[in-house]
């Protein structure tokens, strides 16, 4: 098997290079093929990622594949032979207008020839990427991959507008394409049975903001729908029982999980009300929902199995574990588990032989003593709301007078930060800096009031929930409150360019990754986009229409900077434009303040590629330590 043995290391040691940090997980991706006789991981290592595929009795291998580069996001199997692999990339259409995308491919893996084959990559007729994916299913003996597919006819309008994909069929034996369902020129997403045959599909409506839910491939019995600003549905799967649908409904950043009939017979139950932090669990045969997943447990609706599956994973101990892949008995599952102590690791469970292997460390260069301890702190807001934040101590260091590094999570209306091995943070952590993820308000997870708490305060209540758990942790005597910076991405790096211009005299430094500089410009950048979700985020969360964007936009308030900025940015990103760091660089500059601007090149909002994931660990931590030194 591919178990690995770490070995003990002395407390005294020096601490792992940055490099083992910033890596690409060593595994993070695996599954079980359905009847659990086979498992596929996705590896890396210095010369790239291989996916391996092995037997799980002895883990004899059985086909590998190995790619100099790509990013590799998932895998997914089509009955026993044919292993999917999900790649992205970014790409854009040539014609005037077009936008930069993050698109998605799907190989072949076909265990049988040990052959690998791109999907639509040598069409004459297709883009060579998939637009949606709606499952496998076998038809007369031979499996289908069923996509949205975008035909080279229809891409100068899809360039200016949305995206409309037909409902697809590939054939994985011959690759031949057929279309099932037209779009006709809709945005449409659709529900495949495991026969192969439409159930269901939605329709969005980008002018009137509707998106509705129809039964089969037509639009002659309507289910459900949801109009206006901040709501929506969309297909989740089937329900419990054959004939019901699964529906994820969004209200004002609030998803709940609701059972309908597909004949349109009641309004359905509310199965999940929460639905922000779990996913459901559906039969690997028949697809009808058996339960759900979220990181605290498995919720299944037949008790003995989910029995079995909480009690497997009694030897991760206080780990946080997540169900990844089950074989269709739940006889064999696949867990990940990590910890105060534990980077990462995943573990192949057989609930027949009662035995749990190892089959992958995601840092395997990382030794449980090196680990930086990590708690839950609790603190008030100014304004008295309840608030907690996850803090990282150094290995072997006294919990008194530390410098800090504080490290808001992106989002920002997203699950939070919770006791778990997290790797930025205990690359500072290793270096002598204790580590403040704090869970501001609008945080999912902490109900409805707290959510909803966030509205209009960017740049206000949601900064000062930052500076206000600095404050606590000052106050406890446990860090120095004149040896603080502010690090972090996406929603985390407005907040650190926020914390040194709307905010002062607080951090010494601020080192803001693909960070938001100027709210007006990235909410006229998604207008342009026409990404419906990330529209109706700044014109709902943000409160577009009742704040001053300018007044809350770091970079038109650049002469306010009060401590050096490091500026990292993926030149691919296209989540938040590179633009975004260029204009604050240029502001910066301009009022005559320390500016640094690092891109990196053919990097996206992920830091999906290990060379630049390393660069921007390696010049995150050097500044904090040139302007903040540990020591």
């Amino acid at each position: 098997m591919l178990s690995m043995v770490v070995c003990a290391r002395a407390a005294d040691a020096a601490p792992p290079p940055l490099e083992a940090y910033g890596r690409l997980p060593a595994v993070d991706s695996a599954t079980l093929s359905p009847s659990g006789e086979r498992f596929a991981v996705i590896d890396s290592d210095k010369d790239g990622r291989v996916v391996y595929v092995r037997q799980t009795a002895d883990g004899k291998a059985i086909g590998a594949l190995r790619f100099a580069e790509g990013k590799l996001r998932r895998l997914a199997w089509a009955g026993e032979d044919h292993l999917l692999i999900f790649n992205t990339s970014t790409q854009a259409f040539s014609e005037p207008g077009a936008q930069k995308g993050e698109w998605e491919g799907l190989i072949n893996f076909d265990l049988r020839t040990g052959k690998a084959v791109m999907l639509l990559a040598k069409s004459p007729n297709y883009v060579d990427a998939i637009f949606g994916w709606y499952g496998a299913a076998q038809v007369n003996g031979r499996w289908y991959a069923y996509v949205g597919g975008v035909g080279l006819g229809h891409t100068e309008e899809w360039s200016r507008s949305a995206i409309f994909a037909d409902l697809d069929r590939i054939d994985l034996d011959n690759g031949k394409v057929e279309v099932v369902v037209h779009s006709s020129e809709r945005s449409r997403s659709w529900l495949v049975s495991s026969a192969g045959e439409v159930l269901a599909h939605t329709l969005y409506d980008t002018a009137t903001r509707t998106s509705t839910l129809y039964a089969g491939a037509a639009e002659t019995r309507q289910l459900a729908q949801a109009v206006g600003k901040g709501r929506e549905l969309d297909l989740a799967g089937l329900g419990r029982r054959p004939g019901t649908l699964l529906v994820r409904e969004e209200t004002d950043g609030k998803e709940q999980l609701r059972e309908l009939p597909a004949d349109g017979s009641g309004p359905g139950e509310v199965l999940l009300a929460d639905a922000a932090a779990s996913g459901p669990i559906f039969d690997r045969d028949s697809r009808l929902l058996i339960g759900f997943a979220s990181l605290a447990k498995s919720v299944m609706f037949d008790k003995p199995t989910e029995k079995r599956i909480n009690d497997a994973t009694a030897p991760f101990g206080g780990d946080r574990s997540e169900l990844v892949a089950f074989s269709r008995d739940f006889k064999k599952l696949i867990f990940s588990a990590n910890g105060p102590r534990n980077p990462g690791r995943f573990y192949l469970v057989d609930l027949s032989s009662r035995a749990a292997v190892p089959i992958g460390d995601t840092r395997p260069d990382i030794g449980p003593d090196q680990i930086g301890p990590v708690s839950m702190t609790h603190y008030k807001a100014d304004d008295g709301l309840e608030m907690d934040g996850v803090l990282t101590l150094p290995p072997g260091r006294e919990a008194k007078g530390l410098p800090l590094v504080v490290m808001p999570h992106g989002g920002p209306i997203v699950e939070g930060d919770t006791v778990s091995f997290d790797w930025w943070a205990q690359a500072f952590a290793s270096r002598g800096y204790a580590v403040f993820q704090p869970n501001y308000r609008g945080t999912l997870g902490y109900g409805d009031a707290f959510r909803k708490a966030a509205a209009g305060q960017f740049g206000r209540k949601m900064q000062t929930d930052i500076s206000d758990g600095v404050a606590a942790l000052a106050k406890a005597g446990t860090i120095d409150p004149k040896r603080v910076c502010i690090v972090g991405a996406s929603y985390g790096g407005y907040a650190a360019l926020a914390g040194v211009t709307l905010q002062q005299g607080l951090y010494r430094c601020a080192v803001a990754v693909a960070g938001v500089a100027d709210m007006r410009k990235m909410l006229e950048a998604d207008i342009a986009s026409r990404d419906r979700r990330a529209l109706e985020f700044w014109r709902g969360l943000s409160s577009a229409k009742s704040q001053d964007l300018d007044a809350i936009s770091p970079a038109r308030l650049a002469a306010k900077a009060d401590a050096p900025i490091l500026l990292i940015h993926g030149e691919n990103d296209t989540v938040v434009p590179i633009e975004q760091s260029k204009l604050m660089e240029r502001a910066l500059r301009q009022a005559g303040k320390p500016v640094e601007l690092v891109t990196m090149a053919g990097e996206d909002h992920w830091l999906s590629n290990a060379a630049t994931r390393q660069q921007m660990l390696n010049r995150a931590v050097a500044f904090v330590q040139q302007h903040d030194p540990a020591n």
